[in-house]
């Protein structure tokens, strides 16, 4: 069952909505297919712990005070101050809980790859998300990829080596790479300078 969470609708537009911020409040807007947009409020405190818990793109309830029924959203987009980085504004976006829905999720790398101990080689990250669709309710909120496994040099994770929940399909071509060990020593160099030699040059 999703979180839920509350907000109130929103009269104070342009400019004015300034006076909301320093009275713990963030403007907000919920829109989506064949839906009005809705000017709403939510508490600055409620944003932030909506934000941390779930991220973008992560289904929860929405309930908009004097509404019969809560509301199935995502977060889509949030604006954030450019010099202290306080939340500005957040983006809902409405979903068909019966209809699929495309989000980029987050790639989180975990774990460390024994070829850069090894052979003094430099992981190197590449895509930080990746395009999905499926079922509101069956996104992930993100991607944990594990790099314990490269062991050479020139080993790599690729999007085609993601775990994909049931129902949820990966848009982004697989063959892209996520995380990858390059440069460094060969093997033989290493050998030789765990027996006391100096490598190769």
């Amino acid at each position: 069952m999703p979180d839920t969470y509350t907000a109130e609708p929103r009269t104070t537009l342009g400019k004015s909505v300034a006076r909301l911020r320093r009275n713990g409040v963030v403007p907000a807007n919920i829109y989506g297919r064949g839906v009005e947009s809705t000017a709403v409020q939510i508490a600055t405190r409620d944003a932030a712990a909506l934000l941390r818990t779930h991220g973008l793109n992560t289904l929860v309830n929405l309930e908009v005070a004097g509404e019969s029924a809560a509301r199935s959203v995502v977060v889509r987009s949030t604006q954030r101050h450019p010099v202290n980085q306080a939340l500005q504004h957040v983006d809902f976006y409405q979903v068909d809980l019966n209809r699929t829905m495309q989000a980029h999720l987050p790639v989180v790398v975990t774990g460390e790859a024994p070829a850069v101990a090894m052979y003094k080689g430099v992981l190197i990250h590449g895509l930080d998300n990746v395009l999905v669709e499926g079922l509101p309710a069956q996104m992930p909120t993100h991607f944990e990829i594990s790099v314990d496994g490269l062991t050479e040099l020139e080993m790599e994770v690729k999007v085609s080596d993601l775990q994909l929940p049931a129902g949820v399909t990966v848009m982004t071509s697989g063959d892209i790479m996520l995380a990858r060990v390059s440069g460094g020593r060969t093997a033989a160099d290493a050998a030789a300078v765990a027996e006391g030699e100096q490598p190769a040059p």
